[in-house]
Order: structure tokens, then C-alpha cells, then sequence
């Protein structure tokens, strides 16, 4: 009775889930050319809807050729968002990872429970699910992107084990940094690489055109599958891939990148791990605020069109500054422009339950060292926050009735 009750759950549930199309992934290929190496694959569509490019591919200079796998695992993680988008099964032609078969399973499961009008369940159709071979010894590569999340990975690199220590540092072209912003990405690798190297990390400048494959409107919750799908794609020289935080464990929400979800996508060759969600945006920076490394090229938004000027108005800009500012080391940290006063604070814009948590411990440093005005300009901000996030849920609510009544104010009087 429990099997056959158990096979007609399976049967809905696979009913409730059934895929309108699919999404063809062909067999991986590695090319070489100009000091630059390749690996990219064809993708095919059922059906219309957003244009994406024929291929998904990822570009490496030749000296790294030797970490990337030629296996369908990365293209299938970074597409996966999109099928699940486009409510497609995923079809590859030949054997895939058995462990990640089930994480991207769970994963989309979870994420279609967050948001099930954006996103539906994943299905692989692989033509062999497999255990994959394990080369032991391989080191570890972490996510970076210059900010403060990535950098903190990078912090933490010297108090882990030797096998867990990170060797590289894999710095994307296409993702936050468009691919027509080339100098913008070489100046900025320009300014990392030696930084890195002199903590034993070697950078590797990653370009990839995997942006295109995101739907509209769905970067928010799909960038932590793209991401952690261009990391696979180094498995073949790296066992541990770590996806630098956003929030941490207090103000856990809906979002692209979690601990919740990031390690679903683990393989049996690289182990995913989502660091340093133990300390909040404030916590990080205040560990590294006397760090040579990050006051010298602290990289928070690409407003300005240099890489290494912080415009310092932009959200992004004004809440780093204020965290910075409650610490009293803004000023050792010249990528960010001067505050002549406090006010440049008020326009701060504190939205996710993370940014509210992180600017009270700001107003609360400020306060201990006695920087009233500062205190009281973080305040100031923190309640407009409050009041313009209550104004902006109230409309969200209120959208329906608005839209009836001026259906209503429309319809011609009889």
C-alpha cells in the first residue's frame, strides 16, 4: 500500500510539473586561439520566447586550459534558471553527474516554493547519470568580484586548513561588468592580480556570455545557479569552488545565492560552499578595516565610468561609505570620494531585512565613538527607509483595487 500510494504521488506530482518544451545541450567543446582558450556548447530550443545565443560559452587565458572539464554539469547549472523559467526539460547527450542530478532538483524545488510564478520544477534528461571520478589533491577557487563579500573570502583564506585554502580567484567578465566594458574589466584585473598574488592567489580573468541566457527580470533570483555554473566549469583542476555571501544567517531572505541552496550544487569532483554568512556586510568590514589590500581597491558600484572611483552616490555607495564612516576609517579608503558632511548620509537607502540590520549596527558604532551627527544622520535615514518601503508595500497591495477603480473611472456614464 505505502509503494503504491507513494507511486501515485510521483505520478501528480510529475503530472503538476510537466514541461512544455525542452532545451538541447550538445556536447562541450574546447578550442584554442589568440592565447585564449574556449569551452562552449551548442543550445537548442524547442519554442520561441527571449533570444538567447546559439552557444554558452567561457573563455580563459591557455595557461589555465588544464582546469576546465569538458562535462555537460556547468552548462546545464548555468542554464538552468532559464529552463526552469521557460518550464523546459533539459536534454544532454551524454553521462552527468548522479549527486547533481538530485541537488538541481531540490534546488529548483526550493526556489519554485519562493517563487512558483517565475519558476518551475527542473527536469534533466541525461542519457546516464554517474558517480564522477575524483582526482584527490585538487585546490580550492573562490568567486571574486572586488567588493567587500569577495574580499572577505580572501580575508578568511589564512585561518583555514591548508586544503581549503583558496589557490584562485575567479574573476568574471559578463556578469556585474558587461561585456562591452573591456577596459573597465582589464583595469580592474589590472589592479587585482598582484594584490592577490601577493597572498599566494592567482587571478583568472573568466569571460563568458552567460548573462544572455538569464529571462528578463529574473537576475535577482538566478544569478547564484549562472555563477556557481561558470565555477564548474573549472573542475577539472579545482575541488572546492566558495560563493562569497550576501547576507548573513540573521537576515537569511529569498535571494539568488544562499546557504540554503548554493550547496545543493555540489558535485562529487567540487564541493560548493557559500562563505561568510556568519557576519553581516558591518561585521566583515569592520574585521577588515585596517586591511591594506581592500583600502586600496575597494570596488562597491560601476556607476563611474573608472574602474577604481567609487561615484559615492549611488545606493550601493552611500550605505559602504556610511558602514565605513561608523567604523571611522572612511577616509583610509581613497577609491570613495570626501563627505564634507554627515547629510551625505540621509539619501542612504536601507531596503532588505540585511541593509536594516547592517545600518543599525552602523548608527550604534557611530554612537559608541561619539559621532552624534553621524548617528543621528543614519537614523534619519533608516526611518525614510522604513516609511518609503511601508509606502511601496502598501501599493503593491493596493495594485488590484487602483486598477479596478480606474477601469470603472474609464467605463462611459449611461
Amino acid at each position: 500500500m505505502a509503494a503504491e500510494a507513494t507511486a501515485a504521488f510521483v505520478d501528480r506530482h510529475s503530472q503538476a510539473v510537466e514541461q512544455k518544451g525542452s532545451m538541447r545541450v550538445h556536447s562541450p567543446e574546447l578550442t584554442a586561439k589568440d592565447g585564449l582558450v574556449t569551452l562552449s556548447a551548442r543550445v537548442s530550443l524547442d519554442h520561441g520566447g527571449q533570444q538567447v545565443p546559439e552557444r554558452l560559452w567561457f573563455t580563459i587565458p591557455q595557461r589555465f586550459e588544464h582546469l576546465f572539464t569538458q562535462s555537460f554539469e556547468p552548462f546545464v547549472v548555468a542554464l538552468s534558471a532559464l529552463a526552469s523559467a521557460r518550464n523546459e526539460a533539459v536534454h544532454v547527450e551524454g553521462p552527468f553527474s548522479d549527486r547533481l542530478s538530485l541537488g538541481l532538483g531540490e534546488y529548483w524545488k526550493l526556489m519554485t516554493l519562493w517563487k512558483p510564478a517565475e519558476f518551475t520544477h527542473f527536469r534533466l534528461m541525461a542519457a546516464q547519470l554517474m558517480p564522477e571520478t575524483v582526482t584527490p589533491g585538487l585546490p580550492a577557487a573562490a568567486a571574486f568580484s572586488g567588493g567587500v563579500d569577495s574580499f572577505f573570502t580572501q580575508f578568511l583564506n589564512k585561518e583555514r586548513p591548508e586544503s581549503f585554502r583558496t589557490k584562485y580567484a575567479m574573476f568574471v567578465h559578463g556578469l556585474d561588468i558587461p561585456l562591452q566594458d573591456e577596459k573597465i574589466f582589464e583595469d580592474a584585473a589590472a589592479q587585482y592580480e598582484p594584490l592577490l598574488a601577493e597572498m599566494g592567489v592567482e587571478l583568472i580573468r573568466l569571460t563568458s556570455n552567460v548573462r544572455a541566457f538569464v529571462s528578463k527580470g529574473k537576475w535577482e533570483m538566478a544569478h547564484g545557479s549562472v555563477l556557481i555554473g561558470t565555477g564548474l566549469a573549472l573542475s577539472a583542476g579545482v575541488s572546492r569552488f566558495y560563493v562569497p555571501s550576501s547576507a548573513n544567517y540573521v537576515t537569511l531572505r529569498q535571494w539568488g545565492s544562499n546557504p540554503l541552496l548554493d550547496v545543493l550544487l555540489s558535485t562529487d569532483r567540487m564541493q560548493i560552499i557559500h562563505d561568510g554568512a556568519a557576519y553581516s556586510r558591518f561585521e566583515k568590514l569592520q574585521a577588515m578595516k585596517d586591511w591594506q589590500p581592500l583600502q586600496a581597491v575597494a570596488r562597491i558600484c560601476y556607476e563611474h565610468p573608472d574602474a577604481f572611483l567609487n561615484c559615492g552616490h549611488c545606493k550601493s555607495c552611500r550605505k559602504t561609505m556610511m558602514l565605513l564612516a561608523s567604523l571611522g576609517v572612511l577616509e583610509n579608503f581613497p577609491t570613495f570620494p570626501k563627505v564634507r558632511s554627515p547629510h551625505h548620509f540621509f539619501a542612504c537607502n536601507w531596503q532588505s531585512p540585511h541593509q536594516l540590520y547592517c545600518a543599525a549596527q552602523a548608527i550604534a558604532a557611530a554612537e559608541e565613538r561619539g559621532d552624534k551627527a553621524l548617528a543621528w544622520a543614519g537614523r534619519v535615514s533608516l526611518q525614510t527607509s522604513r516609511v518609503h518601503k511601508s509606502f511601496k508595500r502598501l501599493r503593491m497591495r493596493s495594485r488590484s483595487l487602483r486598477k479596478k477603480y480606474l477601469r470603472n473611472d474609464q467605463q462611459p456614464a449611461v
